[in-house]
């Protein structure tokens, strides 16, 4: 009977209904850094450094934007099983405004002090030079991104995948059809190389914030959420907004600073540890798309069957869930055993930069299970479930007092070779994952969300 889920049609039936959807619009947008990442890379090991570590920026970005997105969604998606509509569309409003004001610091940040910002990541002036022009052309798109995303997910969370999808694939090549052009030069325009990459990066964000959100305010018939809408208020939804999507706000946000100090601990190390980083956390993303792809969808699932009232098939669901992320884990390691030398071989590096990269996926191809169920569960099954603060004590303690500490005296006090201070960097997986798993079986991560408690 527990295992039950694993056995039933509609279970997977509504699981593929978001993951397919959700995952192709994950590979391709994590496609365009890709694209800049192995463009980009024909012209050195200095320019791959400068894009990366301008998009560990965009990265913490990414971060707080996912937090404002999933917060809105473990409301939104019970709500939405719920069918208490209004409630949801005060909940898209609130979560926009959020989304508005963030985003416009990040955006002034990155356009302002762009040089500075870099400087924080490395001491490296070529790669400053090199990146702030990126990262201020990058900076520009944080608004829209930000909308973009948050809209994302709100649909999302009524089951609404397709024109999110579709977007990123009209944007996926709208960038890679700009970047040839700006990067390499074609026709009359010049060779601009990275900045080149930033231009059309630009130009295919631009383009997904007035399809997604003119989709979002203007045409979808589930939300049925209008411009008018953006103003709406209620003191006790906003309440209980703040207790339940502040704190993945916070750990997003905190997971999202966490990674970009493990690349300030990387860019004060060597050029090469950035390169050889750089090469793998790509195709890191790449291959794990899935992760993040089964916890969105776990925690729409979850959220939903908590919101008609069934918190028993939700765990039976969950279950379901912590198996397959298990399975698929196991998938991504192999994907990456036959993958890793065929890629390294697309980038121009030296000897040294190679060996550290094979090295770093040797880490990679054992730590993936962990990696995917970390995800499934702490950013899925508990997120769904409304145990939101759980997750943000314990994203804080794993990373700030367990992986940065570690990591950052392994490579900069200790001197310890390059694969132990990535090991200890991104060894906070599978500690979240064991962690995670415990308290799931616990049943205490089930949390009711009623618009009028």
């Amino acid at each position: 009977m527990v295992l039950s889920e694993l056995k039933n049609r509609e279970f997977y039936r509504l699981t593929i209904h978001l993951l397919i959807p959700v995952m192709l619009q994950q590979l391709i947008t994590t496609g365009i850094n890709f694209l800049d990442n192995i463009m980009v890379g024909s012209f050195g090991e200095t320019q791959i450094a400068a894009a990366s570590l301008a998009n560990q920026f965009y990265a913490i970005f990414q971060f707080v934007s996912m937090g404002l997105g999933s917060g809105a969604i473990v409301m939104s998606s019970q709500f939405w099983g719920s069918g208490e509509r209004d409630a949801l569309k005060t909940t898209a409003a609130i979560a926009l405004r959020f989304t508005v004001a963030i985003s416009g610091v990040f955006l002034l940040l990155s356009v302002i002090w762009p040089a500075a910002i870099l400087r924080c990541f490395t001491s490296d002036a070529a790669i400053v030079e090199a990146g702030k022009t990126y990262m201020r052309l990058l900076g520009s798109t944080f608004l829209f991104a930000g909308i973009s995303s948050t809209a994302t997910y709100l649909l999302r969370s009524t089951g609404h995948v397709r024109i999110p999808l579709i977007s990123s694939i009209v944007a996926f090549f709208l960038n890679l059809g700009f970047n040839y052009v700006f990067i390499f030069g074609f026709w009359f325009f010049p060779r601009l190389e990275i900045v080149g990459a930033a231009i059309g990066t630009v130009i295919a964000r631009t383009f997904e914030f007035v399809f997604i959100f003119g989709y979002f305010a203007w045409k979808d018939k589930n939300l049925c959420f209008r411009p008018k809408h953006f103003s709406l208020r209620d003191a006790a939804l906003q309440k209980q907004y703040l207790r339940f999507s502040l704190p993945v706000i916070i750990s997003d946000t905190f997971l999202g600073v966490g990674l970009a100090l493990s690349s300030v601990i990387i860019g004060h190390i060597s050029a090469a540890f950035v390169a050889a980083n750089s090469i793998v956390v790509t195709a890191n993303q790449l291959l794990t798309i899935g992760n993040s792809a089964m916890a969105g969808a776990s925690a729409v699932v979850i959220g939903n069957t908590i919101g008609a009232g069934d918190s028993e098939k939700a765990y039976r669901q969950g279950l379901a869930y912590v198996i397959l992320s298990v399975a698929f884990g196991i998938v991504f390691s192999l994907i990456i055993l036959l993958l890793r030398d065929p890629y390294l071989r697309l980038y121009s590096i030296t000897a040294e930069t190679a060996a550290m990269a094979r090295e770093f996926f040797l880490f990679m191809i054992i730590m993936s299970p962990l990696q995917t169920l970390a995800f499934v569960t702490s950013k899925g099954i508990l997120r769904g479930g409304g145990d939101t603060r759980f997750i943000m004590i314990f994203d804080s303690i794993l990373v700030w007092f367990f992986s940065l500490p570690l990591g950052a005296l392994a490579g900069l006090v200790w001197h310890l070779p390059a694969f132990w201070t990535f090991f200890l960097l991104k060894l906070e997986y599978g500690a979240k994952g064991i962690l995670c798993t415990i308290r799931f079986f616990t049943k205490k991560w089930i949390k009711v969300i009623k618009a009028d408690a």
